[in-house]
This record gives structure tokens, C-alpha cells and sequence, in this order.
């Protein structure tokens, strides 16, 4: 584990597009929750009252909620991160070398792996760390218990994240080439399983759509409380946007998912030339 660890390391952390990428998305979700607070929305179908407070998303215990749904937008970002980390490895034959040099082909998903597990945990954790900050600016009154209830949501994220990056190494490890492999993940997580679901939902079962890989990871992190989010729900015509699986359900069709991803990920490796 600790050889996979230092070859990784080695490979990933110099590599100049992860640190360019890794700042942007580290500064962008910055500049991100800066801004938020200050948006002040108005609308007359709540009796002209402000509907989204987004300052009382950042008060303790709310704002790992609120966080952990703002960090899974950007998740597609960390997906693409680790698309370009492994089809720079395919344009330079670096795994068929690592391959060579005596890794076995299981070592090397492996290795990507840890890199995935990194790349979470190191989000979660300046989640957890900006959160702290931000939470006691503009918290107050608040005790021990409300600064680390809801924390869980963090946890929650972190599997979030693992599993649709193990959607983009599953992309990555099969077609070989990161450009199609960003295109291919786009499209699908965009626009075909939107639109698959919509005629599944029509045509086949309306529940069915809830069980699409994408649906169930993206809302492992469900909208925060807000009284918009209580709009959509008396709203026949947005229910759907709030309409999901319970979070438990979704947690264990993700690991699922993501234990799908990583096997076919593996099967691929094995069979197919390097």
C-alpha cells in the first residue's frame, strides 16, 4: 500500500495541469462561498419575502449541509482532474512501463485508487476547514454540539466524490484517450442519462429513473432547507426536483455503483493490451 502511496505521489503532485487544476478549484469554490452569502433573491410567490436567506445556510449546524451540496456541483470537476491524471499515463505508456518494471495490473488500479481516495479526502477536508471558518463568522449563540451536528454530511460527500470518480477512472481505463474520455462523461452525465430517464420515466416506470447511477450519486447530497425548497415540493410542477430516494438508499446504491465501476475498471486492465 505505502510502495502504490510513494509511486503516486511521486507521479501525481509535480504534474503541472493536476496543480493548475487543483488551484482553480480550490479558488473557485473559494470566490464561491464568498459571494454567496450576499445574494439577496425576492419573489412574489412567498408573500414578497427574501426565499433564499443564504446566510442562514452558513450558521452552525446547517452549513455542512449546505456545503456538501454546493462541493457535489463541483464534482464533475475533480472527475475530469482524474481523467487528465490517467490518460496522461495512457499517452506516454506509462502503465504499460510500471507494468514492465515489475507492478502488477491490479497494483496499478490500485494505485489509481489511492489517488481517488486522495483526491476525496483532501476535498473533504478543506470543506471541513473552510466550513469552521465560515460557520463562525456567522454563526452565533451557537454551542459545541451545533458546530459538529450534521458533520456526517461530510462523510457522505466523501463517498460521493469516490464513487463518481470511480465513474470517470471506469471511462478513463476504456477508452484510453482523456479528451474523449471528458466528452464521453459530459454528455452522459449532462445530457443522454437526463434524457434516458425522462423516457423511462414516461414510457417504463416512473420510479425507475431514481436508480440511474448519476441520479443516485448527484443526490446522495440533497438540496438544502430552504423556502424555496418548500416551493418546489407544494409545486406539482417542480416536484421532481425534490423528489429522491431516501439518503440511506442512495449511500448504498452509490458504494454499489462505485464497486461496479472499480470491477469493470479491473476486468478491462486485465484483459485488454496495455
Amino acid at each position: 500500500m505505502m510502495k502504490l502511496l510513494k509511486i503516486e505521489s511521486i507521479k501525481v503532485l509535480p504534474y503541472r495541469v493536476f496543480q493548475i487544476l487543483g488551484i482553480l478549484y480550490v479558488g473557485s469554490f473559494l470566490i464561491s462561498i464568498i459571494i454567496i452569502p450576499n445574494i439577496k433573491l425576492e419573489a412574489s410567490m412567498v408573500d414578497n419575502q427574501d426565499i433564499l436567506n443564504f446566510k442562514s445556510l452558513y450558521i452552525f449546524p446547517e452549513i455542512w449541509k449546505t456545503w456538501a451540496y454546493l462541493a457535489a456541483k463541483s464534482n464533475i470537476f475533480l472527475a475530469i482532474i482524474l481523467l487528465f491524471l490517467v490518460g496522461n499515463e495512457y499517452s506516454f505508456n506509462m502503465f504499460r512501463q510500471q507494468v514492465v518494471n515489475g507492478l502488477s495490473r491490479s497494483e496499478l488500479l490500485n494505485g489509481k485508487l489511492l489517488v481517488i481516495i486522495g483526491i476525496a479526502l483532501a476535498n473533504t477536508i478543506i470543506i471541513f476547514i473552510f466550513g469552521l471558518i465560515f460557520g463562525f463568522i456567522y454563526s452565533s449563540g451557537y454551542s459545541f454540539s451545533d458546530v459538529f451536528s450534521n458533520l456526517w454530511m461530510l462523510g457522505i460527500y466523501f463517498i460521493q466524490a469516490v464513487a463518481h470518480m470511480l465513474f470517470a477512472l471506469m471511462l478513463a481505463v476504456w477508452l484510453r484517450n482523456k479528451t474523449l474520455a471528458i466528452v464521453v462523461l459530459i454528455i452522459y452525465q449532462v445530457i443522454l442519462e437526463p434524457i434516458i430517464r425522462l423516457v423511462v420515466k414516461k414510457y417504463v416506470w416512473t420510479k425507475l429513473g431514481l436508480f440511474f447511477p448519476m441520479r443516485v450519486i448527484t443526490r446522495l447530497t440533497p438540496l438544502p432547507d430552504l423556502t424555496l425548497t418548500e416551493f418546489f415540493k407544494t409545486n406539482s410542477d417542480f416536484q421532481d426536483f425534490t423528489v429522491s430516494l431516501p439518503i440511506w438508499a442512495n449511500l448504498l446504491l452509490a458504494v454499489g455503483y462505485g464497486t461496479i465501476f472499480y470491477l469493470i475498471s479491473r476486468q478491462i486492465l486485465r484483459k485488454r493490451n496495455l
